[in-house]
């Protein structure tokens, strides 16, 4: 029995000693990106909301015990229960304090819940002005998103500790003899009901209080037609629940008239009544003016509830200052394609996501080292600003090849540096042309996808990046400095890591580095901000810096739509309900040091101006913001598909909302897979899903175009400025309308960052993105290199199908690519153009466009390294650059070739030299292909 209790004592030392080494680690933590104002900020309002909610409950909860401590009679009567005489024989004078006791305990437990709104204290304690009033209240927007929510969490709180105490005011009366448990009914005593009656009263106005507040957040109700207070909700719920607050405020009139009258028959019946009330008029009377008023000529009715949604939700979500311009297109000549090159130079080759595995392979450099993600920004390169796909070298523990305590965090501390390819370059054989970012610090210490801590300045030495000169001891400020041992041991406690105090290699010059994700960090330092899943890293003053954007997010903006979340990611920052967002904070996280700065991006949301006041400290303006770091801003790809998504409907007036006439959908995405000849296509495949049963058409479920960054020359437009793109189709529920209505197009240019334009097209629509892919993909031609390439063992991918607006219409362009099924590799292998119905393809973009546009012939410069050919003009034909075979070349001669060369390339990709593999797979496909034109001939 006693090694129990010292097992028991000892288990609960180390439980405490625990707890509290991580709070000592955590204000470490703070102090060492010197955000203590967050740290002890937060704190204080979590105190503040533990100590406030807990006394409340025990100053209440104590007061009305010792009331029923003072009204318990002096005397048991003789139908006492002997359990209550036993009780108070066991208690006697120590009865008092128990109840005390009981009153502290559950003050403590009822606290905890209102500990976790910190937030929305500080919310109602800062809360601005949005200058706008609401329709139906007149009230200004910020006292619902502010004020609101802590208002009505408190009376809900207050009612259900109100009701609490009740029930131990009744067993403390029960207790005491001044309810007196017998048959047919108990027996009360008259100050027992006098004081039970108070608190029922109290109750009463309690939730009258609470059903005044339910009528302003009808206002985000979605009952209706659309969401907020609607012609059902204003005309029928809106009274009745005004009518529940009277009925609650009489019910408690009547309970405290009990205590002249000693009648309880009046106040049960009102509550009665009130039950009644509540089932019929907040529930059945509203439905049935919806079904029988309502719905028989719901266009009339809901019109004025529409023209406020519209309104709200416009401003809401960001989309009521969209730029709409029209443009209208011609055909394009020769010559206008010539004089507008711009445009073609800057098309994306590469796809960030299916590039990946090849930069992971090529630029991984060594074990320990891994290329998780690929970014699009832009830098300049050969004079000119072009996009680029960018990667950091992260740490990835799970491969170094020293796995022991002090080679997974004192020798592999950090990744090493950037490389970068511009998107619309490749070599000859297909693959990235990469370019190192010279950097002075290439190491990553902070980065996207590193875990676990690193302790650096230790006697051990880090291991140096490839390539790179020793750069000595770790020189940074990043992290806690373990100093002493008081720091060590907090360390060491919380991780559970008896390393960090047992290694004579960590001494007091030494720094822990922790929390190294970079979501991770600026999630701790602003936790009431959400935060965009896809940071990236920006190369600049010889550092590399992560940039991270930010949110601000609220879903009690009146009469605003919630938006629309089916399309994103699901580690997206915006993967939680919402009906009101801004993107009001870039966050920079510098990959060296770990230091965290928050700039301001819109000085004017007032969300941001609340978490300002509470934090004076925390986020700098974007005036000071270096230069370099502007010219990298992005706005962020996941708030664009919600505004997208929003505009397609809410870009029409109030007067057409109803019938949707002339509303958009975003474009359905395009196929992903080639297809060969022979297989199936799936390209043209209906992809509509069943549409909702919503009270308005909806469009079906159906996977959408995906935006995409690019160095975009809009229409009319002199230069090209870094946007993202998305195009729309008209309006259809079941997914069969694919015609281009329109595109919209979100600046990252800093001269105008973050406007919206949407390109309005007419007056005849050219096809959509799906038909577009679809047309590429049944192409006989591609198909029969598809076929090709599968013959030999290689996957055929699409990459992204992106629009070029040139010489005064449009070209759709899609890369394919070409990877070994086992390598997993792929390489660019041809560029696919579409044009007025039309499809051409070729190994270069400007072959492509020879085929399409015969006279054709300006390098473009996508590929790098590609030997001149001069290009010959047919009479009947357009530019070709093909290699010719032999005059006396037999397609038997030709196939024996072209087999010597595949049994050349295995030997190359069996010796691992893959650029090697695909140039004989290159030139024995070229062969096949000329052999097949001579049986066709001779045929």
């Amino acid at each position: 029995m006693l090694l129990i209790v010292i097992a028991v004592v000892l288990v609960g030392l180390l439980l405490s000693a625990r707890m509290i080494a991580g709070f000592y680690v955590e204000y470490l933590w703070h102090a060492s990106v010197f955000r203590t104002d967050v740290f002890w900020g937060v704190l204080k309002a979590k105190l503040t909301m533990f100590v406030m909610f807990g006394g409340t409950f025990i100053g209440v909860a104590v007061l009305n015990l010792l009331i029923a401590d003072k009204l318990a009679p002096t005397e048991f009567s003789a139908n006492t229960h002997p359990v209550v005489e036993r009780f108070h024989e066991f208690f006697g004078k120590r009865l008092r304090l128990l109840r005390i006791g009981i009153a502290v305990v559950f003050g403590l437990l009822f606290a905890l819940p209102a500990v976790g709104r910190w937030q929305d204290w500080l919310m109602f304690n800062n809360s601005q002005s949005f200058g706008i009033n609401d329709a139906q209240f007149n009230n200004d927007i910020g006292f619902y998103l502010f004020k609101l929510p802590f208002a009505t969490f408190l009376l809900d709180w207050l009612f259900a500790a109100v009701l609490f105490i009740t029930l131990l005011v009744v067993a403390t009366h029960v207790l005491s003899g001044g309810i007196v448990l017998q048959q047919p009914r108990p027996k009360v005593r008259r100050a027992t009901k006098a004081h039970v009656a108070v608190l029922l009263a109290v109750l009463a106005v309690l939730k009258a209080g609470d059903y005044w507040l339910t009528r302003y957040e009808l206002t985000s109700e979605s009952r209706g037609f659309v969401r907020g207070a609607t012609y059902s909700v204003v005309k029928a719920q809106l009274p009745a629940v005004t009518l529940l607050a009277l009925i609650s405020i009489f019910v408690a009139g009547l309970y405290l008239s009990t205590l002249k009258t000693q009648s309880w028959r009046l106040p049960l019946v009102g509550s009665a009544l009130w039950v009644v009330v509540a089932l019929v008029g907040g529930v059945v009377y509203p439905a049935v003016i919806q079904a029988l008023v309502v719905n028989p000529n719901q266009k009339d009715n809901e019109a004025p509830y529409v023209e406020r949604n519209v309104l709200a939700t416009r401003h809401a979500l960001g989309i009521d200052n969209v730029v709409v311009r029209d443009v209208d297109f011609s055909p394009i000549a020769l010559k206008d394609l010539q004089a507008d090159l711009d445009p073609l130079r800057n098309v994306r080759l590469l796809n960030p996501a299916t590039m990946v595995r090849r930069f992971r392979t090529d630029e991984g450099v060594k074990s320990g080292l891994a290329i998780n993600d690929l970014d699009v920004d832009r830098y300049e390169l050969d004079g000119r600003v072009q996009q680029m796909l960018v990667a950091a070298r992260e740490l990835d523990l799970n491969t170094v090849a020293n796995k022991s305590w002090q080679g997974k965090h004192l020798i592999s501390t950090h990744g090493c540096g950037l490389v970068a390819a511009p998107a619309g370059e490749v070599e000859s054989n297909g693959r990235p042309v990469y370019q190192e970012l010279q950097l002075d610090r290439p190491e990553l210490y902070f980065s996207d996808a590193i875990d676990g801590y690193a302790v650096v300045s230790t006697s051990v030495k880090e291991e140096v990046c490839p390539d790179q000169p020793d750069p000595g001891p770790y020189s940074g400020e990043g992290g806690v400095k373990l100093e002493s041992f008081l720091r060590r041991a907090a360390f060491a406690l919380s991780f559970l890591d008896y390393n960090l105090i047992g290694s004579g290699a960590v001494d007091d010059g030494s720094r822990l580095l922790s929390v190294r994700r970079v979501q991770d960090r600026v999630r701790k330092v602003a936790p009431f901000l959400s935060f965009d899943g896809d940071p990236y890293p920006v190369q600049l003053g010889g550092r590399v810096l992560w940039v991270v954007d930010g949110y601000t997010l609220s879903n009690r903006y009146p009469y605003a739509e919630s938006g629309d979340r089916k399309q994103l990611d699901p580690d997206s920052g915006l993967d939680r309900g919402f009906n009101y967002v801004r993107n009001s904070v870039k966050a920079v996280v510098d990959a060296y040091d770990g230091s965290i700065t928050l700039y301001a991006m819109d000085e004017i949301d007032p969300v941001l101006a609340v978490w300002r006041s509470a934090f004076p400290d925390l986020f700098t303006p974007l005036s000071e913001m270096p230069a370099g770091l502007v010219d990298h801003l992005r706005y962020p790809e996941e708030l664009f598909r919600v505004q997208t998504a929003a505009y397609s409907k809410y870009q029409l007036s109030p007067e057409a909302f109803f019938d949707r006439t002339g509303a958009w959908s975003v474009a359905q995405a395009p196929g992903g897979q080639p297809t060969a000849i022979g297989a199936a296509s799936t390209a043209t495949t209906d992809d509509s899903g069943t549409t909702s049963q919503a009270s308005f058409a909806t469009e079906s479920d159906a996977a959408r175009f995906v935006p995409y960054y690019s160095m975009f020359k809009a229409p009319g437009a002199a230069t090209a400025t870094f946007e993202l793109f998305r195009p729309f189709v008209p309006f259809s529920t079941d997914d069969n309308r694919r015609e281009l209505q329109s595109f919209m197009t979100a600046s990252s240019d800093p001269a105008t960052y973050g406007q919206l334009v949407a390109y309005r097209l007419k007056p005849e629509l050219p096809d959509g993105p799906a038909t577009v892919a679809a047309t590429m993909s049944s192409d006989s031609n591609v198909s029969r290199e598809v076929t090709l390439l599968d013959q030999r063992g290689s996957e055929v991918i699409f990459g992204d199908l992106q629009m070029i607006p040139v010489g005064g219409d449009i070209l759709w362009m899609r890369p394919l690519y070409a990877q070994d099924q086992s390598v997993k590799q792929p390489s660019v292998k041809f560029v696919i153009l579409f044009y007025q119905g039309e499809v051409a393809y070729g190994e270069s973009l400007r072959i492509a466009l020879a085929e399409l546009f015969p006279g054709f012939a300006t390098d473009l410069g996508d590929v790098v390294g590609a030997e001149p050919v001069t290009p010959s003009t047919t009479p009947d034909g357009p530019v070709t650059t093909t290699p010719t075979a032999p005059s006396d070349s037999t397609p038997a001669q030709l196939l024996e070739d072209a087999d010597k060369l595949f049994a050349d390339a295995d030997d190359a990709l069996r010796a691992g030299d893959l650029g090697l593999y695909a140039d004989k797979v290159e030139a024995a496909r070229t062969l096949v292909q000329q052999a097949l034109e001579l049986l066709s001939e001779s045929g």
